[in-house]
């Protein structure tokens, strides 16, 4: 395929419409540099501002170099860039998965600070088909080898891939044409990662018809079905569960026989990331192990989720054992406060905290699960406020906006 400003500007067209600041992944990779200079182009042709952003994880020694050698090479672009750096421990397992999630928080951290809505990442054709592949052999359903989708939301942050349709070769050759040279990860040769085992077998797949571009056909077919059941999800979740603001929920036991079972499965998946504010779905099997469990009117615990039956509903609040908050559950807007704090949930030991200071409390009609789980304010006197009990220390002052922004997950 060949890649250049016309290409790319039709690829762009099949996305939503970007913001007058957009931001771009770049490792100095072939692949992101690419479709940063290929931003760079299509931003200078339709009045936008690109924004580059590069991930030092603290992971590997040579990193800080790279980091700056791609902040050099997008000078000449008239490209502004930005290093973000990590600060948190090294991971001793999931090394792959724990630096992606790292990425992703700093960079959307970045994006909201700079009032960035729209971040692009450089997931090509190879990616997808490894993606599907690696999904097919963890026993993934529809969702799962749907693979990448070119536009997710995370949090605030939408991500959008325009790369998926193209090969890594074509984005090699693109650079070259400019001579423009790259960097090449080391760990992409580290078998000790699923992925490289994977994209090291794809040669052998290849031979037998299962090429790059046949599979992540496939994909796209796998996203066509599951947009339909993602229609068919939301009618059931509209119809079946109700949100509350404290970020709980619940339904009818007898809703799980309303439905096929792969819409259902669909559901109490969108149901735990949207309560519990996580990224990824879980698993095919643990999705099917859960729902057994609610058939059989059993309590369990999935997605940070307690999964608790009560009588002929269900309730679903945070596990509180998690304690932090996610900040794909609420929006915090604290411009109204002054007052330094942190959050976490309010715990067995906020509530008998708040409950000493204002005995009323224990007339709220939220059971003890969903009690614990709500969102609170510290700081080092102990529990400041918990807004959804208009609970305020004495003799202080402290005000905040909270948006929910579960609902808007649920139904995305």
């Amino acid at each position: 395929m060949q890649l250049g400003t016309d290409e790319f500007s039709h690829l762009m067209v099949a996305l939503p419409t970007v913001g007058k600041r957009f931001a771009v992944a770049v490792s100095g990779g072939a692949d992101s540099l690419a479709l940063c200079l290929l931003c760079a182009e299509w931003a200078v042709q339709h009045g936008k501002k690109l924004i580059a952003l590069s991930v030092n994880h603290g992971l590997r020694a040579e990193a800080e170099g790279e980091c700056q050698w791609v902040s050099q090479a997008l000078s000449h672009y008239n490209v502004e860039h930005h290093i973000l750096t990590g600060t948190s421990e090294a991971p001793k397992s999931d090394i792959q998965a724990a630096a992606r999630e790292l990425r992703y928080q700093l960079m959307q951290d970045f994006c909201i600070d700079h009032d960035i809505s729209d971040l692009f990442l450089a997931h090509h054709q190879d990616d997808q088909a490894e993606t599907f592949l690696l999904r097919l052999a963890r026993g993934s359903g529809v969702d799962g080898l749907s693979a990448m989708k070119p536009v997710t939301q995370r949090g605030h942050l939408r991500l959008l891939r325009p790369l998926l349709t193209v090969p890594k070769a074509s984005l090699v050759s693109y650079l070259e044409e400019r001579n423009q040279s790259w960097i090449e990860d080391p760990s992409n040769e580290n078998t000790a990662f699923e992925r490289v085992k994977m994209r090291k077998a794809m040669g052998a797949l290849a031979e037998l018809g299962l090429t790059p571009h046949r599979l992540s056909q496939t994909a796209g077919t796998m996203q066509r079905v599951s947009g339909v059941m993602t229609r068919l999800s939301q009618d059931w979740l509209a119809q079946n569960f109700r949100l509350f603001e404290e970020a709980y929920g619940e339904f009818s036991h007898s809703a799980l026989s309303q439905g096929e079972e792969e819409v259902i499965l669909r559901c109490l998946s969108r149901i735990g990331m949207a309560i519990s504010g996580e990224i990824y779905p879980p698993r095919f099997e643990k999705l099917q192990k859960l729902l057994g469990k609610l058939l059989a009117k059993q309590d369990a615990t999935l997605m940070g989720c307690r999964w608790i039956n009560q009588g002929e509903d269900i309730l679903v609040c945070r596990e509180v054992r998690l304690n932090e908050v996610s900040s794909n559950i609420y929006q915090i807007d604290n411009h109204h406060s002054k007052s330094a704090y942190y959050v976490r949930m309010l715990g067995q030991d906020g509530w008998a905290e708040i409950i000493k200071c204002d005995e009323t409390l224990r007339q709220s009609p939220l059971v003890k699960p969903v009690l614990y789980s709500l969102i609170s304010f510290w700081d080092d006197k102990g529990v400041l406020a918990v807004p959804h009990l208009d609970y305020v220390r004495e003799n202080e002052s402290f005000e905040v906006d909270l948006a929910l922004i579960a609902k808007k997950r649920l139904f995305s």
